[in-house]
């Protein structure tokens, strides 16, 4: 009876874990930053395998981008678009990053004034 108990305590535990350790495939939504929609979770899933120092500019984008220090991040992407080592793909995402921080740093709303 108690064999019994166990292996039904294990089966029951079994399928509880497997069904919590599903991977979702699905990126985040791609925020919205005074209006403009910035592709980050494109440009981060495009730059998961890359050398840190291309994941580090990468974070760099996100952070700055987040922080309304638009040129930097352009700055950041034009080292990553200029950069030998990227595959073509990659430079389309960047490309594409470029001109949705373009359009923030150019049409974003404007700074609340200096009191």
């Amino acid at each position: 009876m108690k064999s019994i108990n166990l292996l039904l305590g294990l089966v029951a535990a079994t399928a509880i874990v497997s069904a919590g350790c599903s991977k979702s495939d699905k990126t985040p939504p791609s925020p919205q930053f005074n209006g403009v929609t910035v592709d980050l979770p494109k440009l981060t899933a495009a730059f998961e395998n890359a050398p840190q120092e291309q994941k580090a500019l990468v974070n760099q984008v996100g952070f700055n981008i987040r922080y309304t220090k638009y040129e930097e991040s352009l700055m950041a992407l034009d080292k990553l678009a200029n950069d030998p080592t990227v595959t073509e793909p990659q430079k389309k995402v960047v490309n594409e990053l470029i001109e949705q921080v373009k359009k923030l740093a150019n049409g974003g709303a404007a700074a609340p004034p200096a009191q």
